[in-house]
C-alpha cells in the first residue's frame, strides 16, 4: 500500500537546570529532538494502550507536543514520575514536567483508549469476520494515521524503532512487526538494534484465533512463514521454489532483507490485495483470486516484500511523494516477472498499467494547491507512476541503468523524494531527466496523455513510420515508442524515438517490411502511456485499481 525521526516538539521556557515544579509560575520552552522509539502495549480485548516515546533531546525544556487524535489520555508521566500538565488540542498534545537538558534521554507516556472505528482502507482498529467465521483484529496505520492510537509524529518522513506488547487471550495468535516472540497471553514484537522503518507501516498489529503456522521456505537469508485460516487460498498457490527464487533476486539487487530473518505473511479480510509491516506482511484472504495480474498472490506476495527496503527501511520525503514506493514495488516485480517467469505474467502488468493510467486524476507527482489529501489520488500511482517513472525510462535508458538508480536511491534508511529519485537516475545515467520528469510526472490537476498520429511512407521495402505528438496543450513527451507494422503475411517492429527532451513534435524510424502495409498497431507491449488520435484508449481486461 500500504516516517527520518526529527521534528520540533513545540510547547512551553524556563533555563535549563530549572526545575519546573520549583518555580511553577515560569512556563518551560519547548523541547527539540528526535523521536528514537516507541514503546506501546496494547490490549486487543479492551482497546487499552500504554503508549511510551523515547525521546532523544537536543534541545532542552520541559514541554513535549506530538499529534494526537484521541480525545483524552490518563497517567502521563515524565522520565518515570506523573507529569506536570498533559493537555489535548487540535489533534496535538502538549506534556510538560520538569526540564530536560541537552543530551538527556526523555521518556513520555501516557495510557489511551484506542475505539473500534476505522478511516478509510481498514485503517484504524477493527475487528472483522474472516472466511471461516473467525475474528480477525487489526490496528492498522497508514500515511498520517498513527497519532489515533497515541501521541505519535504522523509525518511520513519519521523513522524509529519500535518494540510492541500485546496482550490477548490464550487461543489467540498475534502477529505485529520486526522480531516475533510469541506467547500464552502476551506477545512482543520488535525493531531495535539500530534497524528503523516509518510510523505509517510499523503500527500493525493483527490477531486471528484461527490462523495456522506454515514454515513455507527459506532464501535470501530469510525464513518465509504463512499464517492462514484452514483452507486458505495463498501459500497453497505458491510454488516454495518461485518464492525462493524471488527472494535470491530480490536480496541479490537491494542487499541483506532489513527486518530480521524471517518474513511472515499472514491472510486476512482486507480492502486491498497487501500491506508491508516490516517483516509481517498482511495480504488479503482470498489471494490469488480477485486482482488484475497474471499470478495475483505471486504478485501481491513480491509488490509488498520489496516494500520492505522501497517504503519501510527507506521512506518518504512527504506524502505527495507516495508514488515512488509503490512504483518501485510495482517495476521490480514486473522485472522479475520479465525475466523469470512466464511471459504473460509481464506482460499482463504492462497492459494493467497502461490502461489504468488514463484513471489517472493527478499528476505521479501532484503539485496542487492546495495539496490533494493523499485518499484523492493514492490510487492514481500503481499505473501511471509505475510507467512514468520507470517502464518508459527503461525504453529510453535501458533497463540496467534503471535498476542501478533505484540500487542507489534505497541504499540507505533515510527520507527520499520523487525528485531525489530523478537524480539518483541521472547519476546512473548520465542523462539529464529533468524535462522528462516535468513533462510525465510534475503536474497539478487531471494528467494530458500524450495523443500521437502515426503516418507510414513506403519506398520498394523500406518503410518509414512518421509518428508526430498532437497534445492540446502543446507540451512535447518524452518517449521511445514502439509501433507494429504490418503486411498482409508478415510484421516488424519500429522504433520511434524522441528522446528524453524532444524539440520536435515529429520523429520518424524506418524499418524494412517486403509487402505492402496493411496496418499499424500503436504500442503492442503497452510501454508507454498514450493513445493514437481518434481512438480510445487502451483497455486492460480488468480496468480497476487494486491497491497493494
Amino acid at each position: 500500500m500500504s516516517w527520518l525521526a526529527g521534528f520540533t516538539l513545540v510547547g512551553c521556557a524556563a533555563g535549563d537546570g530549572e526545575s519546573v515544579t520549583d518555580n511553577p509560575e515560569i512556563v518551560s520552552r519547548s523541547v527539540l529532538g528526535n523521536i528514537r522509539q516507541y514503546n506501546y502495549t496494547f490490549d486487543i480485548a479492551t482497546g487499552h494502550a500504554t503508549a511510551e516515546l523515547d525521546v532523544d533531546v537536543f534541545s532542552g525544556g520541559g514541554c513535549f507536543s506530538t499529534g494526537f487524535e484521541l480525545g483524552a489520555v490518563s497517567a502521563a508521566t515524565w522520565n518515570g514520575a506523573p507529569a506536570r500538565s498533559a493537555n489535548v488540542a487540535n489533534n496535538t498534545i502538549t506534556i510538560c514536567g520538569n526540564n530536560v537538558a541537552h543530551g538527556t534521554p526523555l521518556a513520555i507516556s501516557v495510557d489511551v483508549v484506542v475505539p473500534k472505528q476505522t478511516f478509510v482502507l481498514d485503517v484504524g482498529f477493527s475487528t472483522k469476520k474472516d472466511r471461516k467465521g473467525g475474528d480477525f483484529t487489526y490496528l492498522l496505520s497508514w500515511i498520517g494515521g498513527c497519532d489515533r492510537f497515541g501521541p505519535c509524529d504522523a509525518a511520513p518522513g519519521r523513522l524509529a524503532s519500535y518494540h510492541f506488547t500485546v496482550q490477548h487471550a490464550p487461543t489467540d495468535v498475534v502477529l505485529c512487526p520486526g522480531v516475533l516472540t510469541p506467547g500464552s497471553t502476551v506477545t512482543q514484537c520488535s525493531l531495535t538494534g539500530g534497524t528503523l522503518a516509518p510510523t505509517y507501516s510499523a503500527f500493525g498489529i493483527a490477531n486471528d484465533p484461527l490462523w495456522q503456522q506454515n514454515n513455507f521456505v527459506s532464501a535470501g537469508g530469510v525464513d518465509v512463514v504463512f499464517y492462514e485460516i484452514p483452507g486458505g487460498f495463498t501459500a497453497s498457490n505458491l510454488s516454495p521454489a518461485s518464492v525462493a527464487a524471488f527472494l535470491n533476486w530480490i536480496t541479490g539487487l537491494l542487499g541483506p532483507y532489513p527486518y530480521g530473518t524471517q518474513i511472515r505473511y499472514a491472510g486476512a479480510p482486507t480492502a486491498w490485495l497487501g500491506f508491508e509491516h516490516p517483516a509481517n506482511i498482511i495480504l488479503n484472504q482470498n489471494l490469488p483470486f480477485g486482482g488484475p495480474y497474471w499470478d495475483n498472490g505471486m504478485h501481491a506476495l513480491m509488490h509488498e516484500t520489496i516494500h520492505q527496503w522501497a517504503g519501510d527501511r527507506t521512506t518518504l520525503a512527504s506524502t505527495m511523494d507516495f508514488a515512488w514506493k509503490e512504483s518501485i514495488a510495482e517495476y521490480l516485480a514486473y522485472v522479475f516477472e520479465n525475466e523469470q517467469r512466464p511471459p504473460a505474467e509481464a506482460a499482463t502488468s504492462l497492459q494493467y498499467w497502461s490502461a489504468v493510467s488514463f484513471l489517472a486524476t493527478h499528476f505521479t507527482r501532484p503539485t496542487d494547491t492546495p495539496s490533494p489529501a493523499l485518499p484523492d489520488f493514492y490510487t492514481d500511482v500503481y499505473g501511471e507512476g509505475t510507467m512514468t517513472l520507470f517502464v518508459q525510462l527503461e525504453s529510453l535508458l535501458g533497463r540496467q541503468l534503471v535498476l542501478d538508480g533505484i540500487k542507489a536511491f534505497l541504499a540507505q534508511p533515510v527520507v527520499r523524494s520523487i525528485d531525489d529519485l530523478r537524480h539518483s537516475l541521472e547519476m546512473a545515467s548520465g542523462v539529464d531527466l529533468q524535462a522528462y520528469f516535468n513533462a510525465w510526472v510534475f503536474g497539478s490537476g487531471q494528467p494530458e496523455w500524450p495523443t500521437f498520429a502515426i503516418a507510414t511512407s513506403q519506398v520498394g521495402n523500406n518503410v518509414t513510420v512518421t509518428v508526430t505528438q498532437q497534445n492540446a496543450s502543446h507540451k512535447l513527451y518524452g518517449c521511445k515508442l514502439e509501433v507494429l507494422v504490418s503486411g498482409a503475411t508478415t510484421s516488424t517492429l519500429a522504433v520511434v524515438d524522441f528522446g528524453v527532451a524532444p524539440q520536435s513534435a515529429t520523429a520518424t524510424a524506418t524499418v524494412t517490411l517486403p509487402e505492402p502495409v496493411v496496418s499499424t498497431v500503436f504500442e503492442p507491449r503497452h510501454r508507454t502511456v498514450g493513445r493514437v488520435a481518434g481512438a480510445q484508449p487502451m483497455q486492460a481486461a480488468n480496468l480497476k485499481v487494486w491497491p497493494l
